[in-house]
């Protein structure tokens, strides 16, 4: 669907077979194909190699491509905040060389080889993010993908459908180790609710490894955070006792550590953390993960403009609450166009999906666990929502529909 010029189409045989959209993708451009079966009207002169499995195919490529690679490989997994890593990591590395990393979200079966195919190989970093849906899905990955260095950057209640527990989560999310070398490291964050079961986990691969977060164990420790004019600030001290001082250019405690975890990558790799701190000016929240927009009304409805939070990508009850919090502390007071008139913080939000059983509980605990105070109205949307909005304070109640159609009337 994303083909562009000069691009190979891989035709993969999924919900929809790729082999019936190979007419199109060489209108799009693509150079040349692997695919199942020829169809019909392809043209005489176009290259294709035919094979029984473009699966086989592509993660052929993803070995090949990987085996040429001469430069350091991070990957990434987590229950949150993998995505942001990734990016605050690709934006901190490229002052020191030349960065690949996976685009958008592609951390499954597809994602990660289809990222290794498409390395450069004069990379001097690649950033590989690995993700999850069900059960041993990240141990091929992590085999395929083979990384000097593992970053975990929490775990919690997601995907509790597919496993149950956060402790079996916490031991899918460890396999992340089974394809770094006996000299490898992982990164992990203390602050996970089952750190002492991942690091246990971890332990069986025989890697090194390093802890980061606002635990007092922690080995690379967040001592304060505070927001101020929407940016996190934050003082953290490493293992060598020097104190330093960061900043990010988003609203949330969660944005200083995934932080945290990306600097330790760093002192991993031997790099100056303050010239990589200094980099991370030009890092800002991706869409659907934290990004501020300024909606500007036209002039006869000039004091009804307002700022979208785009926290939309996903949901589980420790992105929830990261989320509602940032709301809470979002500031107008460096904004003009606010000064002048009253304003107020509105919540929409959607059902936490993949909580298995718990999805009720899970639902109804997170309207005792977030501070409303400094947030006026509170809409939600899904049927398990709905557990959320029956224990909200009745002077916060919004709306409540079934979908997002309803709402939207």
């Amino acid at each position: 669907r994303e083909i562009k010029k000069n691009d190979l189409f891989i035709a993969i045989k999924s919900k929809r077979d790729g082999n019936d959209f190979i007419l199109s993708a060489i209108e799009k451009g693509a150079k040349a194909a692997i695919i199942n079966k020829v169809p019909i009207g392809l043209p005489i002169n176009f290259p294709y190699i035919l094979v029984k499995d473009s699966m086989k195919a592509l993660h052929a490529i993803a070995k090949y491509s990987r085996k040429r690679y001469k430069g350091n490989l991070i990957a990434i997994t987590g229950s949150v905040g993998k995505t942001t890593s990734k990016d605050m990591l690709a934006v901190m590395l490229a002052t020191f060389g030349k960065v690949s990393k996976a685009e958008k979200s592609l951390n499954n079966h597809l994602g990660v080889p289809l990222t290794l195919a498409r390395t450069p190989p004069d990379s001097d970093f690649l950033i590989v993010e690995i993700g999850m849906s069900d059960k041993k899905e990240i141990a091929p990955l992590s085999t395929l993908a083979r990384p000097d260095i593992a970053l975990i950057t929490d775990i919690s209640e997601a995907h509790l459908a597919s496993f149950g527990s956060v402790t079996q989560i916490a031991k899918e999310k460890a396999d992340i180790c089974v394809g770094l070398p006996k000299t490898g490291f992982c990164i992990v964050s203390r602050d996970s609710t089952k750190y002492t079961s991942l690091s246990r986990y971890i332990g069986r691969f025989g890697v090194k490894q390093i802890s980061f977060g606002a635990h007092s164990s922690s080995l690379y420790k967040l001592t304060k955070t505070a927001i101020k004019n929407n940016k996190t600030c934050a003082t953290t001290i490493l293992p060598s006792g020097l104190e330093f001082f960061f900043k990010v250019n988003s609203s949330g405690v969660h944005h200083a550590k995934n932080t945290l975890g990306v600097i330790c990558v760093l002192e991993v790799l031997g790099l100056d953390i303050t010239r990589g701190i200094f980099a991370l000016s030009n890092w800002f929240p991706a869409d659907g993960r934290g990004s501020v927009t300024e909606v500007k009304c036209d002039d006869s409805y000039n004091e009804l403009s307002f700022t979208v939070i785009d926290e939309t990508y996903n949901a589980n009850p420790t992105s929830m609450v990261a989320a509602l919090q940032g709301l809470a502390n979002f500031s107008f007071a460096n904004s003009n166009k606010y000064k002048s008139c009253s304003t107020r913080r509105v919540a929409i939000i959607g059902d936490m999906l993949e909580l298995g059983d718990n999805a009720k509980k899970r639902h109804s605990d997170l309207a005792t666990i977030v501070d409303f105070d400094d947030i006026d109205v509170v809409h939600c949307i899904g049927t398990s929502m709905n557990y959320f909005y029956k224990k909200l304070p009745v002077s916060k109640k919004g709306k409540w529909v079934k979908t997002a159609k309803e709402f939207v009337r």
